[in-house]
């Protein structure tokens, strides 16, 4: 970790160890030290204690009375609440964000696909996730409901976590990763609700058997 500049002190430092665990700087499970943190960051641990509070909310972290903090261990029965939920939310966000959405948010989806493309092709599978969740989120724009913006917020850090989870152990390719995104975006641009929530409900099913397949798969591998 870089040490964070003064201002915007507290969000500079959520996004520091943010990024730490997100990355796989810090193994799940790991123990999330104030003081080294604070050292490492050249910060008091203050902040460092408001930040794994805030990664505590976000699902990153967890941490029991008079325990230190941890790197949050998700396994299958997380990975299925987790898509079950967004599952309903962004089914919403489709059906919203086929009406409401500008030409400004297509074209803020097609240059994300466009990056998704160059990290996929350079396999820069960190990145890909960033921008696969990116992605998701302009779809949460689009739909122009705030309460639900701010229920898909509280849970994007979880699912990012699951999205680089996927991309470094499943098995995928061109025509998942970028391919369905692209007949999402195809089908929002047609305003087309219904064939956009199927294809939304296809994509997060997709992704969520991935994601347990790899699961169960590496669990077996580590008995």
């Amino acid at each position: 970790m870089s040490k964070v500049d003064a201002l915007p002190l507290r969000e500079r430092v959520v996004a520091e160890i943010r990024e730490t665990i997100l990355t796989g700087q810090v193994e799940p499970g790991a123990i999330l030290p104030e003081t080294e943190l604070a050292n490492q960051l050249g910060v008091s641990r203050g902040p460092v204690r408001d930040a794994l509070a805030t990664l505590e909310r976000e699902g990153l972290v967890t941490s029991k009375p008079n325990r230190r903090a941890r790197v949050v261990v998700l396994g299958l029965r997380d990975v299925e609440e987790i898509y079950s939920l967004r599952g309903s939310m962004e089914t919403l966000a489709a059906q919203r964000a086929a009406t409401n959405a500008t030409d400004a948010d297509l074209q803020k989806m097609r240059k994300v696909l466009a990056k998704m493309d160059a990290a996929l092709e350079g396999q820069d599978l960190v990145e890909l996730s960033r921008l696969d969740a990116a992605f998701h989120d302009h779809i949460y724009e689009a739909s122009r409901h705030d309460r639900l913006y701010q229920a898909w917020a509280d849970l994007r850090s979880q699912v990012t976590l699951f999205l680089i989870s996927r991309n470094t152990n499943a098995v995928t390719s061109r025509d998942i990763v970028i391919g369905e995104h692209e007949a999402l975006l195809e089908a929002l641009t047609a305003r087309d609700a219904d064939l956009l929530v199927r294809l939304t409900e296809e994509h997060l099913r997709g992704a969520y058997e991935r994601l347990r397949d790899a699961l169960i798969m590496s669990s077996r591998a580590n008995a």
